[in-house]
């Protein structure tokens, strides 16, 4: 066992809590700036995700308790009513950015000339979905984003909902004196096309994310914060990239799927198994950590998915800019 592991072991299993120092590791050791600026994409995607496999392949063996830190709510000052409880605050929501790409956040609020106040991660809701963090978040229920823009519960607790669905147009929208909640439909857009089949999708979302930047963040005026998250991460399940499951893969198979997660009215008996997590109250079942179902048809050959219980499908970014 390499020294770094050895050492990630003997803090997993330790006492107390470790999403603390995960979120540290995973931000300033495994998708480091340094690593991005020095190492090829590919590299930087490999490499990143090879940590974060073997680390889950400990969490499986000896610290399974680490998957109910993730089931816990991120703290209060990350929640977004409470992030947009200021006029003067804005909220920008990549859908479907992952923690993999901080390093590019920090590089465009660097070129656009803003102050990074705080860098941070936060955690999807339950299941890693879109719908359920918006009901998770805002007090709406469980829609689609796109079904945001005009609501009346957000407007009475002073809040313009704008829902920017093509990345290459810029943001449009009146908020004049109301805190604003951006919800682009990037990168989560791109993972549909035929291209997520392939690795060096990765790369092109670097390519294309400048552009999403400058037609969200980069349009938002009169406002002295600007918060840029997401509702979920994604898996990446490139080849050696997941770990064998302990129970019957059929099983798995057989119950979700080409999904991550279900939902227990939907099919209610789960398999009986250490690589799936059962929550009662919210009504899913979901696939824990980095084991993966043998998919069938189009989704058998997509390298990227979410809805699970991993740390890259439920740690988001968090990242704090104050505008000069």
């Amino acid at each position: 066992m390499e020294k770094v592991s050895y050492l990630l072991f003997e803090k997993l299993i330790d006492p107390g809590p470790r999403l603390p120092w995960i979120k540290h590791w995973l931000v300033n050791e495994v998708w480091s700036s340094e690593r991005y600026k020095s190492e090829s994409r590919n590299d930087f995607l490999h490499k990143g995700e090879d940590k974060v496999n073997r680390f889950e392949a400990f969490i499986s063996s000896a610290a399974a308790r680490v998957y109910d830190e993730l089931l816990s709510p991120p703290e209060a000052a990350k929640n977004l009513l409470s992030a947009l409880s200021e006029p003067e605050s804005a909220v920008v929501l990549f859908d479907g950015l992952s923690v993999r790409e901080i390093p590019i956040i920090l590089s465009l609020a660097e070129k656009s000339g803003h102050r990074i106040s705080n860098i941070d991660i936060s955690r999807a809701a339950i299941p890693s979905e879109t719908m359920d963090f918006i009901q998770r978040e805002l007090p709406c229920g469980r829609i689609a984003p796109s079904q945001l823009q005009g609501r009346k519960e957000l407007k009475e607790k002073g809040i313009s909902a704008l829902h920017h669905q093509n990345y290459a147009l810029p943001l449009s929208g009146e908020y004049d004196g109301n805190a604003l909640l951006v919800w682009s439909s990037f990168p989560d857009v791109t993972y549909k096309d035929s291209g997520a089949k392939f690795e060096n999708h990765f790369d092109q979302i670097h390519v294309l994310f400048e552009t999403a930047w400058i037609n969200t963040v980069q349009q938002i005026k009169g406002k002295k914060k600007i918060i840029v998250t997401s509702d979920h991460g994604y898996i990446f399940f490139g080849t050696g990239m997941d770990i064998p499951p302990t129970g019957d893969q059929r099983e798995l198979n057989d119950y979700f799927g080409n999904d991550r997660s279900v939902f227990l009215h939907e099919k209610p008996h789960p398999p009986q198994s250490d690589d799936v997590y059962v929550d009662s109250v919210r009504n899913v079942a979901m696939i824990k950590g980095r084991v993966k179902t043998k998919s069938t048809g189009e989704a058998a050959s997509r390298l990227y998915k979410h809805g699970g219980l991993s740390l890259m499908e439920m740690l988001v970014p968090w990242i704090e800019i104050e505008l000069i």
